[in-house]
């Protein structure tokens, strides 16, 4: 979701932004101290919500809810104040909500639950969703999981993923997946024939446009893929919760990634 914060004590408006952020990491948060400044962003972007503090100089915190209600009528105005006496006057302006300083997480939670105007989820622009925890999968827009004719080719995505949109050389994948092996060029044309029918499945959905290709190294576009992995590398605490110590548990190679992840979850897992 879209917020904005405005207080003419900015630390307040960044502590509502700070708890709005932990609460909703993929949406876009911004404090403000001046009060035209916030209204330009609001032209901009018709926030959902608007959190604003009623005693500001200036154009105070309710006459800045009239004039964003003008501009955006569904945009959520909450009031958060250091006085109960403003109370009448913000639901005189059919305000979402209320609350009383020092704000803290509980408040802000309980308004996102009663919210006047429902904020709507973003439908999702990535056309593949990746399951990293467990067994590796991929999943099309539609949630179907993508079928791979070889179980090589979807390793190979798998490690693509695992290497975060770094380029990986020939070299590199042959060395994870034919260690002790011999006939080293019969094997590395293996890895350009899983490669060209990896392409080949992810086109059939029309995500091929994921795979990244350089002079003899591959990788992937990180962008284009909603994956649980690199949601918890982003702090979503959604994903740090949903990690109970499994990380593509059917490749081995994957472990050295698994105990970086325990390690930074702190967690025993047996």
């Amino acid at each position: 979701m879209i917020t904005i914060s405005v207080d003419d004590k900015i630390n307040t408006a960044k502590e509502i932004v700070k708890i709005m952020t932990e609460i909703d990491p993929t949406g876009e948060h911004i404090p403000y101290k001046d009060a035209e400044a916030a209204l330009s962003y609001v032209k901009d972007k018709l926030p959902d919500i608007a959190w604003l503090d009623i005693e500001m100089p200036g154009i105070t915190g309710l006459e800045l809810a009239k004039r964003i209600k003008e501009i955006s009528p569904k945009t959520n105005i909450i009031f958060v104040t250091g006085h109960e006496k403003f109370a009448y006057q913000s639901f005189q302006l059919h305000a979402s909500g209320f609350v009383l300083k020092p704000v803290n997480r509980e408040d802000i939670i309980r308004e996102l639950d009663e919210l006047r105007n429902p904020v709507a989820k973003k439908e999702k622009d990535k056309k593949v969703s990746v399951q990293c925890f467990g067994n590796f999968e991929v999943f099309d827009s539609s949630g179907t999981p993508v079928t791979f004719k070889r179980a090589k080719s979807k390793e190979l995505l798998a490690y693509l993923i695992d290497r975060k949109g770094a380029l990986c050389s020939v070299n590199e994948i042959y060395d994870v997946f034919f260690e002790d092996v011999e006939n080293e060029k019969q094997q590395k044309s293996w890895i350009r024939l899983w490669y060209a029918k990896l392409k080949e499945d992810l086109n059939k959905v029309g995500v091929a446009d994921i795979l990244v290709k350089a002079w003899n190294a591959y990788g992937i576009d990180t962008s284009k893929i909603d994956c649980d992995y690199y949601n918890y590398l982003s702090g979503d605490s959604f994903y740090i919760n949903a990690f109970q110590g499994e990380y593509m548990t059917q490749y081995s190679w994957a472990e050295m990634t698994l105990g970086e992840l325990v390690m930074k979850s702190g967690d025993t897992y047996y």
